[in-house]
């Protein structure tokens, strides 16, 4: 485990020791044993190799609830062993861990929070479902902002603060980075449901590639029109520069619409957004993407169009649009048996290498209650890749996975 990790979960825990008898903690460790069949554990084109893969995976969930602090902190340690030898035995840690500290009452607040997690190293694409490591790193994102909230007067809310973020690879491959946010948020309250709304943000980045300078102001409103439902839209530009001397004004925008209707919930999104990318420093993504959701008896469905362009940020070049759809389920057939299906369809446009590549995605899965606290799942994943022009993006991959999981 990482010093970062460590300190992390340390720090987790040693705020809520010296108040915990008078507030509410819960501490509710676990253990789960699992056995995975894929046919493709590194995912080629040829020479497919098949493994068996035995997985330990002990775990912990820590809450705390106290007027001046909460938190929550959610730990598994994963042990995995290939059978056929395909790969060698190893580790590895996923932590969720959040807080946040009440300092002045209705004015200062301090948050907190800690991710460890293995992660795509292709920004455009989460790989994560279909391999345990192929084109994947082990990522920890630490975060703390102190940050005032108050209202300057009964209309005009007011959040201002800073932010500090480290992001650490733990290969030879991903970028590690620190940045340093100053943030102000504001809006005025026209009424109960109209408001004008503002943004700054100011980040420093020191990465191992090259550092920026990024602000970002946007302004706009945000319109309550009925129950749970509303329109918001911003408008605004960036400036990113950096030390290098490249620079790039872009405009941004961030606007929405979720509408409820009586089972049904319809949301509309679009924006710019700037993602974290593994193999440089920050990946600009212009996207639309919507979703329909039906509540029923003992579940849902849902639908999920979106598109995206993912620009080079350092270079003002497209790298990749992606356009793609969901569809997923979930049921409870009982009240110890539940059910989950998932199918995902996406198309990548590489510009840069004049090709494009389809992907087609099954994520299905039952579990099964036990006993009281025990829970046996079975699940299902399907990858297959698609391309005229790119050779390893022409392979398909099968994951059966059944586990038990006791929770104390």
């Amino acid at each position: 485990m990482s010093s970062i990790l460590g300190a992390s979960v340390a720090v987790v825990v040693l705020a809520a020791v010296p108040v915990a008898q008078a507030a509410e903690f819960e501490v509710h460790p676990s253990l789960a044993v699992s056995e995975e069949y894929t046919d493709n554990v590194f995912e080629t084109t040829t020479n497919r190799v098949s493994d068996y893969i035995t997985r330990v995976l002990p775990g912990i969930a820590m809450s705390y609830s106290a007027p001046a602090l909460t938190g929550n902190l959610g730990y598994v340690f994963d042990y995995r062993y290939y059978a056929r030898d395909s790969h060698k035995d190893e580790t590895t840690h996923s932590l969720t861990a959040k807080g946040k500290l009440t300092a002045v009452n209705n004015l200062l607040f301090l948050e907190f929070s800690d991710e460890y997690q293995r992660v795509s190293l292709d920004a455009t694409r989460d790989v994560t479902r279909e391999s345990l490591f192929v084109n994947q790193s082990d990522r920890n994102v630490a975060t703390v902002s102190p940050y005032l909230a108050l209202r300057i007067t009964e209309r005009i809310p007011l959040k201002a603060g800073y932010r500090f973020i480290d992001t650490r690879y733990f290969d030879s491959v991903g970028i590690d980075k620190t940045d340093h946010i100053a943030f102000m948020e504001t809006a005025y309250e026209l009424s109960k449901r109209w408001s004008l709304t503002a943004s700054y943000t100011f980040t420093r980045e020191l990465a191992d590639v090259d550092d920026f300078s990024q602000h970002q102001a946007l302004g706009g409103f945000r319109y309550e029109y009925a129950d749970k439902s509303f329109l918001f839209a911003q408008a605004g530009n960036a400036w990113t520069r950096y030390d290098s001397g490249q620079s790039l004004n872009s405009l941004n925008w961030n606007a929405g619409l979720t509408h409820v209707f009586n089972t049904v919930t319809g949301t509309l999104n679009t924006g710019v957004q700037y993602n974290e990318d593994p193999l440089s420093n920050i990946m600009k993504e212009s996207f639309v993407s919507g979703s329909i959701e039906k509540r029923l008896n003992r579940g849902s469905i849902n639908f999920s169009p979106m598109y995206s362009e993912y620009v080079l940020t350092k270079t003002d070049i497209l790298q990749t649009k992606k356009y793609g759809a969901t569809a997923s389920g979930q049921y409870e057939f009982t009240a110890d048996l539940k059910g989950r299906l998932t199918f995902q369809a996406e198309k990548y446009e590489q510009p840069l290498l004049d090709s494009y590549t389809r992907r087609f995605q099954v994520d299905s899965g039952l579990s099964y209650l036990l006993a009281k606290q025990l829970v046996a799942s079975l699940s299902y994943v399907y990858a297959g890749y698609y391309s005229p022009g790119i050779a390893y993006d022409n392979r398909h991959v099968n994951r059966a996975m059944i586990e038990i999981k006791k929770t104390f």
